[in-house]
This record gives C-alpha cells, structure tokens and sequence, in this order.
C-alpha cells in the first residue's frame, strides 16, 4: 500500500493549481485502488482504464514521429524539441518521475495524466508495442525501435530483441521478444520486471550480474562470449564505465547479427578503445552508444575501431537524473554532441522513433 508520506508530488511551473487540487483530491482514491488491486490490475500487464493522453502530448509525439531523427534533418525538430524539453524540465528526478515509475496503477495515472512528459513515454511505449503486436511491416525492413534511455527493441522477420530496456510497462514486452540483453546493473539499463517475466516463459536473459528470481545462468557471463540464440548470433565483450573497476562494475558490449541487420550496443562503456578490439573489422549496421561524461571519447573507438552505417546517439534527457550535472543530457547538448561524431550518418532517436537502413 502506498504511504502518504511517498506522495508530495511537485507541480510544474505551466500547471493550473487547479489541476494540482484535483490530484490531491484523487490521492485516497487511488490509494485505495492499489491497495485492493491485483497484479492482474497493474498496466504493466496491459489491463486496467486506459491512460488519457493530452492533445499536446499526442501532437507532440506525432511531431516527433512524422520527422526524421538523422543529424542532418535536426531542424525538422527544433521547435517540437523545445516543449518537450521544457515539459521535462518540469519533471524532477525525484519528486515525480521516481515515484511515477515505481507507483501501483492508479497512482501512476494521476502522476502521469498531469505531466506531458510521461505521456510522451507512455506513448512511446504504446507505439513500440503495437508494432510489435501487427508484426514486421509490409515493407519486411527491419526496425531499432527506440524506447527510452538507451533501450531499444530490433523488430525483424526472423524474431524481436530487447537491449537495455528500462520502462515502467517493460515486462508487457515480453511475449513479442526472443531475448533481453542488459549491459550492466545499473537501475536506468534494467527493468527486473521484463527479466522475471522472460525467464518465466522460459526465454534468455543475458548479463553479467544475477537478478533474483531469473534463471540466466547459461547467459551470465563476466567474461567474452558468443552465443545463438534462436537466428540471431551474439558477441559480447567487457568494458570499462568510466574509472570504475570491472570487478565491481563492468559493461557488457552486444554485438547482434540476424535478420537483416546487425547491431552493437555498448552502454554506458568508457569507449577504450582496445576493449573493442573484436569489433574491428565487422559489419556494423547501427551502433548505438551513450553520450560520453569525458566530452568525445565516443570518437575513441567511433570512425577508428567500430565503422557503423549509422551511429545512434542515446542516454538523452533520461528523467531518472536529477540534471546536467547529474548526466541528464538534454536535447540541445545531445544535437550539439552529435554533430561532432566522427561517422556520416548520426541520428539521435527520441522515444517511440522507427530507425531502418
């Protein structure tokens, strides 16, 4: 049962008071309503009243979703990425974003049905799903969806993965995926949920860390490793984060190849380039990889080591981080980052965007 001493819920400068009296009146009942609900009653199973987007929201993302996410169309963005970017300034890290992310079903809704924000990521996620629902489009092209932070789906005509994926609704993934790579423990790269929900229906989960409840022991590893895994062929390698140990604190590299695409995720990796040294050479279609705390040591292996078609800028205005300081990059610092990558081809994705060759 939620406490009331976990609900001080700060409203964003735009907002009515009016609005704010509404959710305080709303507060007993939603308490209420987790307290009596089930599992089976949480939207993170896909049942319960559906959520209420805002005409904003909607219009914002379909903005978003009707322009291309490649640095040379970043212009297309700018006046769609300026209200997104001041309804997330809206958003603490803390005070409503935590508690959204980790509240029952009702409370969650009254969080979110106040804030653009979380519509927007809650109307990614509705997008990513129903695509993976209808199945590979008529086009046959395989997809990178993006999700959030630096998740992402890859939807192909031989199967779907998950890399990283860290959404409040992640687990409702779970039937539509073959498997779920995570690169590293950290809480904003994980969603324990979608890995408990995969191991239940006896699907892998590939780490370098145990997660109670799943059963991965066949893809835990701390060291390189290859596998297949249904038509995929999976690499992974160990890097570093930053100046951290890689005893305590290591980053796991997937490198996938199958259904007509190949794609490299490196999380949060410090891009030391001698890590990467298997990947010389290979085929890379889309590496996505996070903006980096030490400024350009993406080019450290990007251009030198790893020569992708695309270069996928991610770990962008990631709401769990309190600020800049704190590494939540905002939209203009992730376009001014990438514009100084060193491939042809950069696009920084925002959430629910469709990335194909």
């Amino acid at each position: 049962m939620l406490k009331r001493d976990n609900l001080s819920i700060k409203a964003p400068g735009h907002m009515a008071w009016s609005h704010v009296i509404t959710l305080l009146l709303f507060l007993p009942f939603a308490m209420i309503c987790a307290a009596c609900s089930n599992d089976d009653d949480k939207q993170t199973t896909g049942n319960g009243a559906a959520p209420e987007y805002s005409s904003e929201a909607v219009n914002a993302m379909e903005s978003v979703w009707s322009t291309s996410p490649a640095l040379s169309d970043k212009d297309s963005r700018t006046s769609v990425y300026r209200t997104i970017q001041n309804w997330a300034d809206g958003c603490a890290a803390e005070e409503i974003y935590a508690k959204y992310r980790d509240a029952e079903y009702p409370m969650a809704m009254a969080i979110q049905n106040l804030y653009p924000i979380l519509q927007c990521y809650d109307l990614a996620f509705d997008r990513i799903l129903d695509a993976l629902k209808k199945g590979v489009p008529a086009d046959g092209k395989p997809r990178i969806w993006n999700l959030y932070n630096m998740g992402i789906i890859v939807q192909t005509s031989a199967g779907n993965y998950a890399i990283d994926i860290y959404h409040r609704r992640g687990a409702e993934l779970a039937p539509y995926i073959d498997f779920y790579a995570i690169t590293h423990i950290h809480a904003d790269h994980k969603w324990e949920p979608l890995a408990r929900e995969m191991s239940r229906l006896g699907k892998p989960v590939l780490t370098n860390f145990s997660i109670e409840g799943v059963n991965n022991s066949a893809y835990l590893s701390m060291d390189t490793r290859d596998y297949t895994i249904g038509s995929f062929n999976i690499h992974s390698f160990i890097t570093h984060h930053n100046s951290s140990p890689i005893t305590t604190l290591a980053i796991t590299a997937f490198f996938v190849e199958g259904g007509g695409v190949s794609v490299l995720h490196s999380g949060d990796s410090n891009f030391i380039a001698d890590e990467f040294e298997s990947m010389r050479g290979r085929d890379v279609d889309f590496y996505v990889f996070r903006y980096a705390v030490n400024a350009l040591t993406e080019n450290n292996v990007l251009g030198t080591v790893v020569n992708p078609k695309v270069a996928v800028l991610s770990h962008i205005l990631e709401l769990g981080h309190k600020d800049v300081a704190n590494s939540r990059w905002s939209l203009e610092l992730g376009l001014e980052r990438a514009a100084r990558l060193n491939c042809n081809k950069v696009v920084m994705p925002f959430w629910g965007d469709a990335l194909t060759l």
